[in-house]
């Protein structure tokens, strides 16, 4: 309900204003233009969320920068990307779809077993149900919870919205479900990425204290580049650790 006295408060002030220079016609219609866009950037920007507060960033002012994976386990990707942070002694934090992990629970496991945290991406990953009532969107956190925390004996208590898509049904699930959501700082586009130094050159320039780096476990690109960018992420003064550390 106080969002939404906020967004008429604005939408009243927005009019006043533009009424003043405008005739009431162009008012109105600019009125609803500049909501419409707010709401939307409202919605799909994890990072500017009015409607859910996210972790996108540790406030601190050392050099440390987190690394996080979206949407596998993937049989394919995932053990590539597991061996890599191995042997480089880097921790990272694991957001599982639960339909994912119950098809390869081993992975899940293995990410649990080698240090790494896991949080919840959902059951199914799909981008409709983030416009479905909290109560929908409530049974597949919970669900995909389940599933994690048979494999692995801990249930998790991150969560990262899909596709970055936030709203009230959706804070509203989280706060019943007893989670914490986490954005991003630095996003890597390795979804649509296929040159690995501009991959890796984007990431590192964007670098800063507290970062958390939105990558994809399920994605040969990421897999591909991953040593060279914690090599040079680590060259930059930057150190990669844990959320958990934290």
């Amino acid at each position: 309900m106080l969002k939404n006295i906020h967004i008429i408060l604005i939408g009243l002030a927005l009019f006043i204003l533009l009424h003043t220079f405008l005739d009431t016609v162009f008012a109105v219609l600019m009125t609803f233009v500049l909501l419409f866009s707010w709401i939307i950037v409202n919605i799909f920007s994890v990072k500017h969320s009015l409607f859910l507060k996210s972790i996108c960033r540790i406030r601190t002012k050392e050099k440390i920068v987190f690394l996080s994976f979206d949407d596998g386990p993937s049989d394919q990707f995932t053990p590539v990307i597991l061996s890599t942070l191995k042997r480089n002694n880097v921790k990272a934090l694991f957001f599982c779809i639960g339909q994912h992990a119950e098809l390869y629970p081993d992975l899940v496991r293995r990410i649990s077993d080698e240090g790494h945290r896991i949080g919840n991406h959902t059951y199914s990953h799909n981008w409709k149900n983030a416009f479905k009532p909290s109560s929908i969107i409530e049974a597949e956190i919970n669900h995909a919870n389940n599933i994690l925390f048979d494999i692995t004996g801990c249930k998790p208590d991150l969560f990262r919205p899909p596709f970055g898509i936030t709203n009230p049904s959706i804070s509203k699930a989280l706060k019943s479900s007893g989670m914490n959501s986490v954005g991003w700082d630095i996003r890597s586009f390795d979804t649509i990425s296929k040159e690995s130094q501009k991959m890796i050159r984007r990431i590192s320039e964007k670098l800063r204290p507290g970062s958390i780096i939105l990558l994809h476990d399920n994605r040969e690109i990421t897999s591909r580049i991953l040593n060279e960018l914690i090599q040079t992420i680590q060259n930059k003064g930057y150190k990669i650790v844990s959320l958990a550390d934290i």
